[in-house]
């Protein structure tokens, strides 16, 4: 699978995730240098992940509804889809305690929404890609693990959360 990294601060921990990202053969790209990478792998039929939850800044980020307040979220995924027509699909992963293993849960590809206005059109499908994963928060709360402050970038004129 091709994922969407950002290296880490401390360089003997960014050496052993990177160790640990690549062990079974994935390929990680740069957040500030990823469309080129994505686009190729998809042309070549391989899987793509993103992780949209987390905290970006403008211009790699629209602010869209998450819980009710606004965050700045990764629109490159809506941008992708947009151009390439991929399919986007949620998956998480979910612990299964009859199993004693977590399972890939995957939803319905959601539909893009394309009027013809790209950025407005790149907003929306980001805000629907957010919606997804409030849906699965909502329904699992107590597996979403969130180690990092959400809501950090704040819109123009809003005063800061933390």
């Amino acid at each position: 699978m091709h994922i969407i990294v950002r290296d880490l601060d401390n360089p003997y921990v960014q050496r052993l995730v990177q160790r640990y990202r690549n062990l079974h053969g994935n390929q990680t790209h740069d957040k500030d240098d990823f469309a080129r990478g994505l686009i190729e792998a998809m042309r070549n039929g391989q899987a793509v992940g993103v992780l949209m939850d987390t905290n970006m800044t403008p211009p790699q980020g629209v602010f869209v509804d998450f819980f009710g307040t606004p965050a700045c979220t990764a629109s490159g995924i809506a941008r992708i889809a947009a151009r390439t027509d991929a399919a986007v699909i949620p998956a998480f992963m979910i612990w299964d305690s009859v199993l004693s293993k977590y399972r890939l849960r995957f939803e319905p590809a959601l539909e893009l929404v394309r009027t013809g206005d790209d950025d407005a059109d790149t907003v929306a499908n980001t805000a629907r890609f957010t919606k997804a994963i409030e849906g699965i928060v909502r329904r699992f709360p107590e597996q979403w693990l969130w180690v990092h402050r959400r809501w950090k970038t704040r819109p123009e004129g809003q005063p800061p959360i933390y």
